[in-house]
């Protein structure tokens, strides 16, 4: 691939989403902006074998959601399904209006996962083990891989343009957004379909469980009393173009992706630096990549995922990065944490806070922990006047993903 040219501008067009407080992008925007959060008892498997229960599932029939027949759908993993029924509202909303529609022959497909279709292969091994091999249909198994999302969005909607697929843990799909733009950038396609895609599995919530790293109650990000996080699901996808390309075909421009950082903090499996060192680190890269300052950022919707040690260490590598006036809040007190997809679900989170002038807060907050020294925006949204807004991801391993945009 040919060095991306930082000069070329990069549009958002379209915008898709579906997680717990929302099929699409105005039931979840509604819920933002009513406070109202969906983490309930956990019903898609069995859960009494856990030390929780309680989980951010996407409610509802998602076969009735999809642009394509059941018997389609049966090929398909739930991790599959919910990247398909975002990708299409994004690109219904990048088409609307639009004198002319996405050139899809050179559309790459970039998507972030963590399970893939996981939770098939799980069933497929129980039904196996109860049931005998010959009642365990094989096809169930071939859902399972990480590039299970990218591969159908792209058979789906005939993206002919190359499909990426990116598993770097919870930073998957804020890494599939930002190599998106520098295919764009490097003329390798002319469109981007990017974003991520998890479904809730045993295995990550037993995982999870195991690391005692999950909250028995719906989680408090940066909290006095926080525990842990809650597991969600859930997919979002946007539609990235060359701004130029946008607007020659009459697009309506929702934002621009101006900026994209990623390091590694190469410290722990697990833990993140005591200090943030990584998540400064892409921080300050997406800046650099934008060409602002850091007193230009207005809001950071952050990772926050209501661990001890992320929220410690993420809020001194914001006051590192952009200093301690700037407003910051978790959307993960809506609807968990999504995993994989997080990267995508929040950026779409962090375009709309940007369309509508209103930042997210972070629910449950009763009293900051003595750790979490700044303003979360506790309980309700709040009107503010923002230019640019980062969107934090961060992931197992030390991945660290920043994203910069700025309001159109």
């Amino acid at each position: 691939m040919r060095k991306p040219d930082l000069n070329i501008r990069v549009a958002v067009t379209g915008a898709g989403i579906i997680c717990s407080i929302g099929s699409n992008k105005g039931e979840v925007w509604r819920s933002i902006c009513e406070s109202r959060a969906a983490i309930r008892k956990l019903t898609r498997f069995r859960g009494e074998s856990f030390p929780t229960d309680l989980a951010a599932e996407v409610d509802g029939d998602i076969q009735t959601m999809l642009p394509i027949g059941r018997r389609a759908a049966r090929r398909l993993s739930r991790s599959d399904l919910l990247a398909v029924i975002a990708a299409a509202e994004a690109i219904g909303q990048s088409n609307e209006n639009a004198g002319q529609p996405l050139p899809l022959a050179r559309a790459i497909v970039s998507s972030g996962t963590s399970t893939g279709g996981l939770l098939e292969g799980e069933d497929y091994y129980f039904t196996r083990l109860v049931r005998g091999r010959r009642r365990a249909p094989a096809s169930r198994v071939l859902q399972q891989p990480t590039s299970g999302p990218s591969d159908a969005v792209a058979r789906v909607f005939n993206a002919g343009g190359g499909v990426v697929s990116n598993a770097t843990a919870c930073a998957s799909a804020g890494a599939a957004l930002g190599m998106a733009a520098d295919y764009l950038r490097s003329r390798h396609a002319d469109v981007a379909i990017a974003g991520g895609s998890d479904a809730l599995c045993r295995l990550t919530y037993s995982g999870f469980n195991v690391l005692q790293a999950v909250d028995p109650q719906p989680c408090s990000p940066f909290g006095a009393e926080r525990k842990g996080i809650n597991l969600g699901e859930g997919a979002a996808y946007l539609v990235l173009e060359r701004w130029d390309d946008a607007r020659a075909r009459g697009a309506r421009i929702l934002a621009e992706l101006c900026g994209y950082g990623a390091t590694c903090d190469a410290h722990h499996p697990t833990a993140p630096h005591e200090d943030g060192r990584g998540a400064e680190a892409a921080m300050r890269a997406a800046i650099r990549e934008a060409s602002v300052g850091p007193n230009e950022i207005n809001y950071v919707n952050a990772h926050g995922t209501g661990t001890l040690l992320n929220d410690s260490a993420e809020t001194r590598a914001i006051v590192a990065a952009v200093g301690t006036a700037v407003p910051v809040s978790s959307s993960k007190s809506y609807f968990g944490h999504t995993l994989g997809a997080s990267g995508a679900v929040e950026a779409v989170i962090t375009v709309l806070a940007l369309m509508n002038q209103l930042a997210p807060p972070t629910l449950r907050l009763e009293r900051a922990a003595e750790d979490c020294t700044l303003d979360y925006i506790p309980h309700t949204p709040r009107p503010l006047a923002m230019t640019h807004a980062l969107s934090n991801t961060f992931g197992f391993g030390g991945s660290n993903v920043s994203l910069l945009f700025r309001r159109a």
